[in-house]
C-alpha cells in the first residue's frame, strides 16, 4: 500500500515540475495575496481626505482647521469660497465635505449674543470613511467647546493592545490567508485532476492497476500537503521580512492544516465527481469557494454579520479552519483552537469517506 502511494506521489511531483505555470502560481498566488493585503492592513493608521469650504475665512476658523489637521488623521483640501458647492461635489465625487459657516468667528466674540455656530458635514453615507472623518471633526469641536467653557477632562480614554506581544492586524490576518490558500489550492487542484483524468481515460487505466481509490486519494492529499506547506512557507517568510509579523506554526496549527488539506481535497473530488466538464467543474468550485471566502471571517469578522448570516458562517468548514489557526497562532488559546480543530476533523472524516464512496472509477 505504501509503495503504491509513493509511486502515485512521484507521478504528481513529475507533473508538477513539468507544469511551470502551476509551479509559478503555487508561489505567486500566496505571495501576491500577502503583499496586497499586508500593504492594506499592516499600517497602524491612515489619513482621510477632507474637503473644506471655509466661508468664514477668519482667524477662528483657521485655528480650528489647524487643530483638525494636527490630529494627523485627515488631509485637508480647500474649496474656493465662491465655488458652487453642490456642483463641486458632483464634479469631483467627494465623500466628505466640511462647511465652516460665515458666522464662525462671531461665535467666539464675548458678549456677541447667541454664541453658537454650526459646522456642516456633507457626507456620502455609502462611504465608511466619511463617518470616520465626521467623528474626528466632532472630537475636535467637542474639545474646543470644553476649552471655551473652561472645563476639564474628567473622563479620558486609554488604549492598549489586546495581546502582550505587540501583535498588529497583519498578524491576525495571516492565519486567515493560510486557511484561504489551503482551501483554494486543494479544491481547484482536485477539480482539475479529476476532470483531466476522467476526460483522458486515466481512471479507466487505474482500475487495471493494484492502486485503490483510497490510496489514490491519500496520495493526492499528501501531495497537496507539500504544495500547501510550500505556499505557507512563502506567506510566513514574506510576512516576517516585509511586515515583521510575530507568529509560528504550533502543533495544533500544523494538525489543522493537515486536516483541512484532506478536507478540501475531498471536497474538490466530490465536486468533480458530479460535474463532467472541466470548465463547469471549475465554475462549481468557484461557486463554493467564493461564498466561504467572504462568509468565513477571513476578511471580515463574524461580529459584523447579521445574525442569520453568522449562522450560515457557522456551518462552513473554512470558518473553523480560520478560527483554529488564529486561536493557536495568534491568541495562544490552545483549548479553543483544539475545539475548532476537532470540528475540522469531523468535517474531514465525513468528506474523505464521501470522496471515496462517490468516486466510482469503473463508471468513469
Amino acid at each position: 500500500m505504501a509503495n503504491r502511494i509513493i509511486v502515485a506521489l512521484k507521478g504528481e511531483a513529475k507533473g508538477f515540475y513539468r507544469n511551470k505555470s502551476t509551479m509559478f502560481w503555487t508561489v505567486a498566488f500566496p505571495l501576491l495575496l500577502i503583499l496586497l493585503f499586508g500593504a492594506i492592513f499592516s499600517a497602524s493608521g491612515g489619513t482621510y481626505d477632507l474637503y473644506v469650504q471655509d466661508l468664514s475665512d477668519s482667524q477662528a476658523s483657521h485655528q480650528f482647521l489647524e487643530a483638525v489637521n494636527l490630529t494627523g488623521s485627515v488631509n485637508l483640501k480647500y474649496i474656493d469660497r465662491q465655488a458652487n458647492l453642490d456642483q463641486y461635489i458632483k464634479d469631483n465625487s467627494l465623500s466628505a465635505v466640511l462647511v465652516v459657516p460665515t458666522n464662525f468667528q462671531m461665535a467666539f466674540v464675548p458678549g456677541a449674543g447667541n454664541n453658537t455656530t454650526q459646522l456642516t458635514m456633507r457626507m456620502d453615507p455609502s462611504q465608511s470613511s466619511s463617518n470616520v472623518v465626521f467623528s474626528i471633526v466632532s472630537a475636535v469641536a467637542n474639545q474646543a467647546n470644553l476649552a471655551l467653557a473652561q472645563g476639564s477632562n474628567v473622563i479620558t480614554m486609554g488604549r492598549a493592545d489586546i495581546t502582550s506581544s505587540g501583535f498588529k492586524y497583519i498578524d491576525f490576518f495571516i492565519p486567515g490567508v493560510i486557511a484561504l490558500t489551503t482551501m483554494t489550492t486543494t479544491i481547484f487542484w482536485m477539480v482539475s485532476v479529476m476532470t483531466r483524468y476522467r476526460n483522458n481515460g486515466i481512471f479507466k487505466k487505474l482500475t487495471t492497476t493494484p492502486i485503490t481509490r483510497m490510496e489514490w486519494l491519500t496520495s493526492q492529499i499528501l501531495w497537496q500537503l507539500f504544495v500547501v506547506f510550500l505556499s505557507i512557507a512563502v506567506i510566513m517568510v514574506v510576512g516576517m521580512l516585509a511586515f515583521n509579523t510575530h507568529m509560528s506554526l504550533t502543533p495544533v496549527a500544523i494538525i489543522t492544516i493537515v486536516l483541512s488539506s484532506a478536507l478540501f481535497s475531498s471536497m474538490g473530488m466530490i465536486i468533480a465527481r458530479f460535474i463532467k466538464e472541466e470548465e463547469a467543474a471549475s465554475a462549481a468550485a468557484n461557486a463554493i469557494t467564493f461564498p466561504m471566502m467572504f462568509l468565513a471571517g477571513i476578511f471580515f469578522p463574524l461580529s459584523m454579520f447579521p445574525s442569520w448570516l453568522a449562522a450560515v458562517a457557522n456551518v462552513l468548514p473554512l470558518t473553523y479552519v480560520g478560527n483554529a489557526l488564529r486561536d493557536s497562532m495568534v491568541y495562544d488559546n490552545i483549548a479553543s483552537a483544539t475545539n475548532n480543530m476537532l470540528v475540522v476533523a469531523g468535517f474531514t472524516v465525513v468528506l474523505f469517506i464521501a470522496g471515496i464512496v462517490f468516486s466510482k472509477w469503473k463508471t468513469e
